[in-house]
């Protein structure tokens, strides 16, 4: 409410100004108040806009959440299958960690929750037959982890281990092999990055529902709820609710610490008991926050756990030869020092005893199919104990040099950018996640804005001021004297861009995720048609007062009714078992803008050509009130339906800084793809881990 009283004050000073100024030329004042009421009579458009075309859900679905959630399992499989790939998690083949059930202080005694289990209803002799007898039994490697998952009798893990350890790979492949054995109307395995959440100010369920519905976009169809709870109103909600979401938290460390133990608290008050749940977390900072310094432990609720091992010094070798060529290319001759030393206890062991550490190093220190080694760093540096006294100053150096390395010349996947731009670029990036957005990991491209706080906004209502008042000046200028041009130019300038501050601080930041459009009649009688012929009559009650009363409350009425039209448009969002990328949902918003800018201004030139006929206007005055009107509200609909504008001009002022490339979004579709640097969870990219993010930024890994 602050920001729209902000942009009204500055609205009246403009005006005032303007009337100061036209006054003082000389000019009719007769003329001056038509004009000035009409103007005036535009003040109702962006409550309108914003009243009408503001996002909604659906309406009520008739899908079964059963049958919902088998077409949200595709579009999971699907995600994450691709994202498998791209991560290379197979290649050159799956690196297998193991894992040993997680120390006694750290989880439920075991008689506990097999007695917690039994009290569960609906709980049956053969399931409890998979239970695992002791919490020995969570021991295994790789594959094994949905075999273990199943062991536990409540069905909750905390999966623990070191930085690198590979807690999120072992996430999806868990994810995976759930998802594989899920029966038709089962819960849905989903991985949510806590590092996103805010437990100080927001619900676990209300986050998890807004998580759902920015990666899968269908879920925002409404549902009956009744009673109606937070959250539980879309299909995202109601999955929730209904405990057909099985929530893999990933990620309880990257949460600051101030709020770890809260979150916790926040988990077990939430969950219900027999929800089943995962979560990781690095083994030290799960350990601080089950025993705060100040106020009661806390252990999460009715949870196991396990905790990876470091990787085995032999399949560690193996790894790096395999991807060298095979124990028998000149490549992997030169890992043999570095090799026949992962026994010892030396920091280059500790380094490499982590897939994190090993995918560094092979793309450091490997050559591709076109490259020769001879051209590429020894790895026997890693063994000077002068220069890499500790395991940390090897992983500071490892990161140091990944992002060169990944932008290494490629004859099959060339880059656009030289290794100093991509390195500038990314630095740029973190500090923005760190500085910006509170450290999150989450690299959204519709948050780019905040990357310049003070300007951002400021620039993209700046720019629609310009592109809405400058074609009215120049039509104007050419007509009449440059000043009269000019001045109404200044006004409609000023009009225009004082709507687009009141509708920019009034609408979602989120993006459209629509495909298309389509009619929908009970949103046009219940909202399209009653605001749009009270804008209609409000505005033609003002040029009434210039040009007669019947002439006024008829372009008012056809005025309302044309735009009350839009009123009935709503977005069609694609189905659930479609992925919903960065750069497609990018594609979709700036498609829902031209769409909407192009809508809008077809149905204003509708009304101002036929009014023109009407009251004898030559060709130049029409064309200069459909610059002036027309165009101008379309821009403003689709400024109201999504976020495109902002992104666009924060992009072009960052790549004039130098901070992003031109090319910005295929910049960061070739870092996740070709070069490994990014990784992607449904509609945001993550850095590859969040050590790396907080290298780049400056911090300490």
């Amino acid at each position: 409410m602050r920001r729209v009283l902000k942009v009204g004050l500055l609205y009246v000073l403009m005006v005032g100004a303007f009337l100061a100024w036209y006054i003082a030329r000389g000019h009719q004042v007769d003329y001056l108040i038509a004009v000035v009421s009409a103007f005036t009579g535009l003040l109702a458009l962006p409550a309108a806009v914003i009243a009408v075309l503001r996002p909604r859900g659906s309406e009520p679905a008739l899908a079964r959440l059963e049958d919902v959630a088998d077409q949200l399992a595709q579009g999971v499989s699907k995600q994450w299958e691709a994202e498998a790939q791209v991560r290379r998690l197979n290649d050159p083949f799956p690196l297998s960690v193991e894992w040993v059930a997680a120390e006694a202080d750290l989880v439920e005694p075991w008689p506990h929750l097999r007695e917690l289990a039994r009290d569960w209803p609906g709980q049956s002799a053969e399931a409890a037959s998979t239970w695992a007898v002791s919490p020995s039994g969570l021991a295994g490697s790789g594959a094994d982890i949905a075999q273990v998952f199943e062991r536990v009798p409540t069905r909750r893990l905390a999966i623990l281990g070191e930085p690198g350890a590979g807690k999120t790979m072992l996430l999806i492949r868990l994810l995976l092999a759930l998802l594989g054995r899920r029966s038709p109307g089962g819960s849905v395995p989903v991985l949510f990055p806590l590092a996103a959440w805010d437990p100080v100010r927001q619900d676990l369920y209300a986050w998890m529902a807004d998580e759902l519905a920015q990666d899968h976009p269908a879920l925002r169809a409404l549902v009956p709820s009744n009673p109606p709870q937070a959250g539980t109103g879309t299909q995202a909600g109601a999955l929730l609710s209904q405990g057909l979401i099985l929530p893999i938290l990933d990620g309880l460390d990257e949460l600051p610490q101030a709020v770890r133990a809260r979150a916790l608290h926040a988990i077990n008050l939430v969950l219900p008991a027999g929800q089943p749940l995962v979560l990781s977390s690095r083994t030290a900072e799960y350990r601080s926050a089950l025993t705060p310094l100040a106020g009661t432990s806390v252990l999460l609720n009715g949870a196991a756990g396990i905790r990876l091992l470091p990787l085995d010094p032999g399949k560690a070798a193996a790894y790096l030869e395999r991807d060298a060529g095979g124990p028998y290319a000149g490549a992997a001759a030169r890992w043999r020092r570095v090799t026949a030393s992962l026994s010892a206890d030396a920091p280059i062991s500790q380094a490499l005893s982590t897939p994190l550490g090993l995918f560094l190093a092979r793309t450091i220190y490997n050559p591709r199919p076109d490259e020769h080694f001879s051209d590429l760093s020894d790895p026997d540096e890693l063994l000077d104990r002068a220069r890499f006294p500790t395991r940390q100053d090897i992983e500071t150096h490892l990161f140091a040099a990944f992002v060169p390395a990944a932008y290494r010349p490629h004859s099959h996947h060339p880059t656009r950018w030289t290794t100093e731009q991509a390195q500038s670029t990314l630095t740029f990036l973190a500090r923005h996640l760190q500085h910006n957005l509170d450290g999150t990991p989450n690299l959204a491209w519709w948050q780019l804005r905040k990357a310049l706080p003070r300007y951002g906004r400021g620039l993209t209502v700046l720019a629609v001021g310009l592109m809405c008042g400058l074609p009215v000046g120049l039509m104007l200028g050419l007509r009449l004297e440059f000043a009269t041009g000019a001045g109404f130019g200044l006004m409609m300038g000023l009009l225009y861009t004082g709507m687009a501050g009141f509708i920019t601080s009034s609408v979602s930041d989120s993006p459209s995720s629509g495909i298309g459009w389509s009619w929908r009649g009970k949103a046009w009688l219940t909202f399209g048609l009653p605001i749009g012929l009270i804008f209609g009559l409000l505005f033609g009650l003002m040029l009434g007062t210039a040009w007669g009363l019947r002439f006024g409350l008829t372009v008012g009425f056809i005025g309302g009714l044309a735009f009350g039209l839009m009123g009935g448009i709503r977005s069609v969002t694609p189905d659930l078992d479609k992925t919903v990328g960065p750069a497609v949902l990018l594609a979709r918003d700036r498609c829902t803008f031209w769409g909407m800018t192009l809508l809008g201004g077809i149905m204003a030139v509708t009304l101002v050509i036929p009014l023109g006929t009407f009251i004898e206007l030559s060709p130049a005055p029409v064309i200069a009130v459909t610059l002036g009107f027309g165009y101008p509200i379309g821009l403003m609909l689709g400024l109201a339906r999504s976020v495109w504008t902002e992104y666009l001009v924060t992009r072009i002022g960052l790549a004039v800084l130098g901070r992003v490339p031109w090319h910005f979004m295929s910049f960061l579709a070739d870092a996740h793809e070709r070069r490994g640097v990014l990784r992607q969870v449904g509609a945001v990219y993550q850095f590859r881990h969040i050590g790396l993010q907080r290298h780049l930024a400056g911090r300490q890994p």
